[in-house]
């Protein structure tokens, strides 16, 4: 077995790989800038590995972004990450890497490649950095990290998208999946917060709901003037909020809305009743 396949699996087993660049995990010390950097490179239990440019484009697109937005990396390697959405999609972007030689090369690279006024990298171990600054945040971490960083990622704002390279979020299950030359890419969306009993009033009717959540997956109840009420098939996807419900008539209604905390709204559409504007507070 190579020397470097041995260096990843033990990695592996120690539970804190981070496959696109470094974490600070172990007692290794870190690497200074003057070393070359090279695939396979051990730091403090972690091992850079890079993502291939073709999922990196898909995992981007997936997360749908543009230049609005501000993509971070997380264990960013040689940059290829950030550099690669500055120039394709035009965005802002942040890489985070604990090696100093890594950095050293992203910064090379991005000037190289015209880039270097809208990347940035910052020598920092990712578990302590802000996230808060990201709309769309990159992974390729080890599982142990991936659970280490998942109460951090859903207190993130609402609709901030979250995208990963072949491992998951435990029983965060994913928005979306794609898979590229047999590898994966993921997508997740913090959701909103909708848990409680919701008032929801439009052009003739009123609805008192009930939500249940489990990250994204929601379970719900209904009541009109006091009376069972069916509402089925509700869905959370970042802030974007569907269900379908029943009017007094019995002709199914679907609701499409957004979440703005305690306060939802958006359009209706019924076969038998056309379209309604709808809005619900949070009793």
């Amino acid at each position: 077995m190579m020397p470097a396949v041995v260096r990843i699996l033990a990695a592996l087993l120690a539970g804190y790989i981070t496959i696109g660049g470094a974490c600070a995990q172990g007692s290794a010390p870190a690497v200074t800038a003057d070393v070359t950097p090279h695939i396979g490179q051990v730091s403090k239990d972690s091992v850079w590995v890079p993502t291939p440019e073709r999922l990196i484009r898909r995992m981007l697109q997936l997360a749908d972004t543009t230049r609005d937005d501000v993509v971070m990396d997380l264990g960013s390697g040689d940059g290829r990450v950030p550099i690669y959405a500055a120039r394709h999609f035009g965005s802002r972007a942040v890489g985070v890497e604990l090696e100093a030689n890594l950095v050293r090369l992203s910064l090379d690279k991005a000037r190289a490649q015209g880039v270097a006024h809208l990347t940035r990298f910052i020598e920092q171990d990712l578990f302590e950095v802000d996230l808060t600054q990201a709309s769309v945040i990159t992974l390729y971490l080890s599982p142990g990290a991936m659970v280490k960083l998942k109460p951090r990622l859903l207190a993130l704002k609402p609709g901030t998208r979250i995208v990963s390279h072949q491992f998951t979020l435990e029983d965060w299950e994913p928005d979306e999946t794609v898979r590229v030359e047999g590898r994966t890419g993921m997508l997740w969306l913090v959701p909103s917060d909708v848990r409680g009993n919701w008032a929801l009033s439009m052009p003739g009717d009123a609805l008192r709901i009930g939500i249940e959540q489990q990250h994204q997956a929601l379970r719900t109840s209904g009541t009109r003037a006091g009376q069972t009420a069916n509402v089925i098939g509700a869905r959370l996807r970042g802030t974007e909020i569907s269900f379908t419900a029943f009017d007094r008539n019995g002709h199914s209604r679907q609701f499409h809305g957004r979440v703005e905390g305690a306060r939802m709204s958006g359009e209706s559409f019924s076969e038998g009743g056309g379209a309604l504007p709808w809005s619900a507070t949070r009793e």
